[in-house]
């Protein structure tokens, strides 16, 4: 897995810029359940604000999914622009966080790992339903599908046909 790493010390209030690609190593620490692939480019802008830091980000690119339809790969535009408050705190696991975008750290830390957070707002960024657009789909897959709906509709073959018969069986 690659580490999206952004030091926290030593930014000063101007404005300082990383870049980091967001190629299929990035995936190596998060399975492959959700995203199969990533093709993206990630542009942070540090800035100190008092004691905290404003951490603007955006992403743009695309991820490889499965389509919910058909199953087979999907490939989706990813545009993100989100901006971060990174706050400190001696014991940040007792603070109450009602805010997505705050990020609450133990003082004196020295750098942030941003992985975890690229990889749960481009989570978040894709659609509930991840499909091809109309005519997209595999065409043997829609093909069967179709026909498996023609059987369930007709009530032959489907895993509720032998309920069926033992409602009536009961109801006798």
């Amino acid at each position: 897995m690659s580490e999206i790493i952004i030091p926290l010390h030593g930014l000063t209030r101007s404005k300082q810029e990383f870049d980091f690609a967001l190629e299929e190593s990035f995936l190596d620490g998060f399975g492959r359940e959700v995203i199969q692939g990533v093709n993206c480019a990630a542009h942070f802008t540090a800035q100190q604000k008092g004691d905290w830091i404003e951490i603007h980000c955006t992403v743009a690119g695309e991820v490889k999914v499965e389509c919910d339809r058909c199953l087979e790969d999907l490939f989706l535009p990813v545009a993100i622009d989100e901006t971060l408050t990174v706050r400190f705190d001696e014991n940040p696991e007792e603070v109450v966080n009602e805010d997505d975008n705050n990020i609450i750290l133990r003082e004196g830390t020295s750098e942030m790992d941003m992985s975890q957070t690229l990889y749960d707002l481009i989570c978040v960024s894709l659609p509930l339903q991840k499909v091809h657009p109309e005519g997209g789909c595999n065409p043997e897959t829609i093909a069967h599908l179709a026909k498996e709906e023609e059987q369930a509709a007709s009530g032959l073959n489907t895993p509720f046909s032998g309920l069926k018969e033992l409602l009536k069986q009961k109801k006798n």
